[in-house]
C-alpha cells in the first residue's frame, strides 16, 4: 500500500514541477520554500494515537468542495440551517444589529487576538518540495501578518495592532504513511506529538496541517464518507477544514487548520490569472480562509451568521466564495503588503459586504 501511494504521488509532482518551474525560476526559492535540518521532526507513535483517541473536541468546520457530493451537503447544510433559524424567536427585523442578511453575529465564545502560525508538512519519504506542492504558504502568511488585509479581523476581535499574527516553527513528518488517507484521529496524533514536544498550544498557536497529492483525509466514525478525496467522488465533499481539540493528558488545547492538496479538481481555482501560480494561489486561498475563520471563530462560538436563513451558521470566509461562469472560484487579484495574490475576500460587518482591507471602499 505505501508503495503504491508512493507510485500515485510521482506523477502528480512531475506535472506541477513543470507547472511551476516559471514561477521559481521569476522569484526564486527561499527559506519559506526549502525544507531545512532545522525543521522539526514529527514521528508519530502509539502514545500520540491513544492521546488522539481521547481528545475533546468539536465538530470541524468545513470549506464544501465545489463537487457533486460537496455541493449536496452545502445545500443539505443550508436546508437544516433554515429549519433551525426558523425556530429562532428573535426579532430580525429591527432588531438594532441585524443590519444587513450578510452580517455575522457574535456568539460569546473566543476569538484570536494575536497568535503564531506553524506549518507542518505531510511530506511522506520527502517527495514533496514546499514549492512544488504547495507553492509559499510560509511567505503568504508572512504577508498576511504585515498587511493592511489582515485589519479585516480587528472589527471582529477587538484588536488593532500591526503583526499579531506571525510565523513560528515548521515541522515535517517523513516517515511513510499506513494508506493514503489520513483520518481526522491521524491527524491529531501528529498534533500531539508535535505539541508534547514544543509545548506551544492554546489560543495563540495555530497550526496547519499540509497534505501532499495523493493522500486523503476523512472525518472519524461514523462520518467517514465525508472526505477530501478527489480519486473517489462519492466521498469528496471537503477542500480543507478548521477545528480545535484539547489533549486530556497534557491538559493542552490545539486551534488548527487542515489543508489537503489544492492542485484537485474541485479545490484549484482557475489556471489563467494567477500572479504566483495556479497551485500556490489555490493553496493561499484556502489558508487565507482558514485563517480568517480560525481566529474570529476558533471554536465555532465566535462569529457567525446566526439569522439570515440561505447564510445560517455561515462564518466570514464562507460568505464571499463565489463561483464563476468557467466553474472557477470567482476571486480577486489584490496587493497583500505588496506583493500581488489571487485570493477571496472576507466579510465586513462595517462595509455589510465582501471586503480586501478596512479602507478598500
Amino acid at each position: 500500500m505505501i508503495l503504491e501511494m508512493q507510485r500515485r504521488l510521482l506523477p502528480a509532482l512531475a506535472v506541477l514541477a513543470a507547472a511551476t518551474a516559471s514561477a521559481l525560476a521569476a522569484h526564486g526559492q527561499s527559506k519559506e520554500t526549502k525544507f531545512s535540518i532545522d525543521d522539526l521532526q514529527v514521528r508519530i507513535t502509539q502514545a500520540d494515537r491513544n492521546a488522539a483517541g481521547g481528545a475533546v473536541r468539536i465538530p470541524p468546520h468545513p470549506n464544501y468542495a465545489n463537487t457533486q457530493v460537496g455541493i449536496a451537503a452545502r445545500n443539505e447544510a443550508i436546508q437544516s440551517r433554515t429549519a433551525v433559524a426558523a425556530t429562532s424567536t428573535e426579532d430580525v427585523v429591527g432588531n438594532g444589529w441585524t443590519l444587513s442578511p450578510g452580517d455575522v453575529h457574535y456568539q460569546g465564545g473566543m476569538v484570536v487576538q494575536q497568535a503564531v502560525s506553524h506549518a507542518v508538512y505531510v511530506n511522506p519519504g520527502g517527495a514533496c518540495t514546499i514549492a512544488s506542492c504547495w507553492g509559499n504558504p510560509e511567505g503568504f502568511l508572512t504577508d498576511l501578518s504585515n498587511s493592511d488585509f489582515i485589519h479585516l479581523l480587528d472589527e471582529y476581535t477587538g484588536a488593532t495592532g500591526n503583526r499579531r499574527y506571525t510565523v513560528g516553527t515548521r515541522a515535517v513528518l517523513t516517515d511513510a504513511l499506513p494508506s493514503n488517507t489520513l483520518y481526522y484521529s491521524d491527524l491529531l496524533a501528529i498534533l500531539h506529538n508535535l505539541v508534547m514536544k514544543t509545548g506551544e498550544a492554546g489560543y495563540g498557536n495555530i497550526y496547519h496541517l499540509f497534505l501532499p497529492p495523493g493522500v486523503d483525509t476523512c472525518f472519524d466514525p461514523p462520518y467517514t464518507t465525508e472526505c477530501y478525496s478527489p480519486d473517489n467522488l462519492a466521498t469528496y465533499y471537503f477542500c480543507a477544514y478548521h477545528d480545535d481539540a484539547t489533549f486530556t493528558d497534557l491538559g493542552l488545547h490545539v486551534v488548527f487548520t487542515v489543508e489537503p492538496w489544492q492542485g484537485a479538481s474541485g479545490c484549484v481555482d482557475s489556471p489563467t490569472g494567477a500572479p504566483n501560480g495556479q497551485l500556490a494561489d489555490s493553496t493561499d486561498s484556502s489558508l487565507g480562509h482558514e485563517t480568517f475563520e480560525t481566529i474570529s471563530d476558533p471554536d465555532d462560538a465566535g462569529w457567525l451568521n446566526h439569522f439570515n436563513d440561505y447564510l445560517y451558521y455561515t462564518e466570514i470566509a464562507d460568505e464571499c466564495q463565489f463561483v464563476g461562469s468557467d466553474g472557477y472560484a470567482s476571486d480577486p487579484t489584490f496587493r497583500i503588503n505588496g506583493k500581488l495574490y489571487r485570493v477571496q475576500s472576507i466579510y465586513s460587518n462595517r462595509k455589510h459586504a465582501c471586503a480586501i482591507s478596512p479602507g478598500d471602499f
